[in-house]
């Protein structure tokens, strides 16, 4: 070949050491997966030709990729010298990627000779596991005690992080009756629940935005101070194990099954699979059921099951012979821009939205898109007109990933982000250091529907029948301008509206005095507070046990409760004291709102008792596990032995299951409302158990 094809595989080589460094070191990509993975496999085919490469390119590269190899055979990154060095007592390896099922089959003949076996051999048993999109962790054990954490690192050597992953909940740090050296190998990863929920609280501060789950799971274990990490709700799955002096398995679904028995969090997804057919399946089933997982995945992982036989299939130089990663297709599509609209929150933001012609991906029709910010707007470089590509951030969020300038439109101008508000006209303001634009009237009709929206919502003042028709009748009217208004409406004044009447304006009455003595924290969720969602309201709440007290906290006393910080602390106080929110507060006093206290104190008539909860429930899962701790229980994310009960709803699936077969106790919620009366246990801090709708989409348990 000729000598420029060198040069070109160098430049490759080089671009590869890049996005290595970027992805594994920086947590910042800076391609899609797809395009990375398109990339090493060029790369790889060059190499394959050419062995003798990639020792020159190791060479040339000098300190751009750890280990000593060529980037495209990397394993991880280097490890951060911000934390302290810890070598793994066996290395952890990467997987080789397959992306179809040909290629599927062609692994599995190189199996087969691996094993000296004939290569349509296809009576292997595999094990499949779901490839989670997050941070590979190593928990070294001696003796039944956790000894240290780490991250995977370069394979070799990792990251000390130990405190970071015990933020993460159902580690064991003991082991009972185990002896010996162990290493317990998983992912850490970020719910994409709790992924959304941060980047939303992120674009109200004006932070910087999380690009994807992993980036935030990576980040987070990487910060210094245990607490920071502590406020992602970071959970994990454990699948492997490294050095595994004493444990009586001898296949791979044998150490998952282990695995659960001693406490670790597992996956719900695994499956025993007999044959290569089996294994595409599987995979075809996961690509089916992708937007359903609460975790980005992207892909599955192919294990060979028994053990004898992964040892003797051995090893190449980066990856086992006995594993395969089959990669899910990324869908992105190429669409239009056709228009952006400004939306006015309740707290005044400018949040804009991307209009594009519709385009199907991953299952659905995507028209719409956040832009975040003005900032974000800018960064992409957007004009009406132009052509985007666009996918789904963890698989559900539709996002614009970048401007195909080629494509633009002659005469396309840039989009000019408005310096008033759309809807009262009043002008606009940015503050230093925040990225969001904000209209600062309180009258903006805008804001005064957004408020009284949250206000009646299901995650605040869970005011049934006043929806956004008739909170929009009662702005046009003059009957209400904020949320102490509600509580003085009378019957006539509702039977009259339009679509009214005597029976809807009785049950609106109603429902507005039973939310007179829902919780704390519904309450200050209600009141829409900037950065406070339900989350925050909860920890508010049990932090300060009542409203007088919360009234009376200074920031430096909020700023101390668990997962808040500086920022929301100044904006809890901020808000609290200003009079127009003191007034609203009287007034909502003054029409009979008494909040049920918080429970402060932790009970111990749950003490001893582990719960795991599933399925669809009739009330947010948050909440019930936040009881379920106040008494004294512990609420974990995965069915084991040590499981005391598993509260099942509906739709219950894989975890149901799992239950059945270790015979743990299962409830449903009359039975779990009979539990709590046995041992005493209020029910909910004067909520009932039982609401009469369904619950919304939360955050799955930890």
């Amino acid at each position: 070949m000729a000598p420029s094809d060198y040069d070109r595989y160098l430049a490759l080589s080089r671009e590869v050491a890049q996005h290595n460094r970027a992805y594994h070191e920086l947590d910042a990509p800076l391609i899609p997966d797809a395009e990375y993975d398109a990339l090493v496999r060029e790369v790889r085919a060059l190499e394959a030709g050419h062995p003798d490469w990639a020792g020159r390119a190791a060479t040339e590269l000098g300190g751009e990729e750890p280990g000593g190899v060529s980037p495209a055979q990397a394993v991880g990154g280097a490890p951060s010298t911000a934390f302290l060095p810890v070598t793994h007592p066996t290395p952890m390896t990467s997987l080789d990627n397959v992306f179809s099922d040909e290629e599927l089959g062609e692994w599995r003949e190189k199996l087969a000779r691996s094993l000296n076996l004939p290569t349509d051999w296809d009576d292997f048993t595999f094990t499949g596991e779901l490839k989670i999109d997050g941070l590979s962790v190593n928990l070294y054990y001696k003796g039944g005690e956790l000894q240290w954490a780490a991250t995977r690192g370069n394979g070799a050597v990792g990251e000390l992080v130990t405190a970071q992953v015990l933020t993460v909940p159902g580690i064991p740090t003991t082991l009972p009756g185990h002896r010996g050296e162990l290493e317990v190998r998983g992912e850490v990863y970020m719910s994409r629940a709790d992924f959304a929920a941060y980047n939303a609280q992120a674009e109200e501060l004006g932070t910087p935005l999380l690009k994807n789950p992993r980036n935030g799971a990576a980040g987070a274990l990487r910060q210094k101070d245990p607490e920071v990490t502590r406020s992602r709700n970071l959970r994990a799955i454990f699948y492997q194990l490294g050095r595994r002096d004493g444990v009586p398995v001898s296949t791979q679904s044998g150490v998952l099954a282990w695995l659960g028995e001693q406490g670790f969090p597992v996956s719900a997804y695994s499956e025993t699979l007999r044959g290569v057919g089996a294994a595409a399946d599987y995979h075809a089933r996961m690509i089916a059921r992708r937007q359903s997982f609460e975790f980005d995945a992207d892909g599955t992982v192919l294990k060979l099951d028994p053990l004898a036989l992964q040892q003797e299939a051995g090893f190449t130089s980066r990856a086992p012979r006995w594993a395969i990663a089959y990669k899910f297709p990324v869908e992105e599509v190429e669409t239009v821009l056709e228009s952006i609209s400004i939306n006015v929150g309740r707290t005044g933001k400018l949040a804009p939205l991307a209009h594009l012609q519709p385009r199907l991906i991953e299952g659905s029709t995507v028209s719409r898109a956040t832009l975040h910010n003005e900032d974000f707007i800018q960064g992409l470089d957007l004009h009406i007109g132009d052509t985007v590509v666009v996918r789904k951030s963890g698989g559900v969020i539709p996002q614009i990933m970048r401007v195909i300038v080629e494509k633009r439109p002659a005469g396309a101008q840039p989009y000019a982000f408005p310096t008033v508000c759309p809807e009262c006209g009043h002008g606009a303001v940015r503050t230093e250091g925040d990225a969001n634009t904000y209209c600062p009237n309180p009258a903006c009709p805008s804001q005064q529907f957004e408020r009284l929206r949250y206000f009646v919502s299901r995650g605040a003042m869970d005011v049934r029948g006043i929806g956004e028709k008739l909170i929009a009748q009662l702005l046009e009217t003059g009957l209400a301008r904020d949320a102490a208004d509600l509580y003085g409406l009378t019957a006539e004044q509702l039977s009259n509206l339009e679509r009214g009447g005597d029976k809807k304006a009785q049950n609106i009455l109603g429902q507005l005095e039973a939310s007179k003595t829902r919780p704390l924290w519904r309450l200050i969720n209600a009141l829409g507070i900037s950065h406070v969602g339900e989350r925050n309201a909860q920890a508010l709440a049990s932090a300060f046990g009542t409203l007088d007290a919360l009234l009376a906290a200074t920031p430096e006393q909020i700023e101390a409760v668990p997962g808040l910080g500086g920022v929301i602390a100044q904006s809890v106080a901020g808000a609290l004291a200003d009079p127009s929110m003191r007034d609203l507060i009287a007034r909502l006093r003054g029409a009979g709102l008494s909040p049920v206290e918080a429970l402060t104190v932790r009970g111990e008539q749950l003490r001893g008792l582990n719960f795991v909860i599933t399925g669809s429930l009739s009330r947010p899962r948050d909440a019930l596990k936040a009881e379920l701790e106040a008494a004294g229980g512990r609420v974990t994310g995965s069915v084991t032995g040590k499981t005391s009960y598993l509260i099942a709803g509906e739709d219950a699936g894989s975890k149901l299951d799992r239950a059945r077969e270790l015979e743990v106790p299962v409830l449903d919620e009359p039975g779990l409302s009979a539990l709590l009366r046995e041992r005493g246990v209020g029910v909910s801090q004067g909520e009932p158990l039982a609401a009469d709708a369904p619950e919304e989409a939360t955050s799955p348990p930890v």
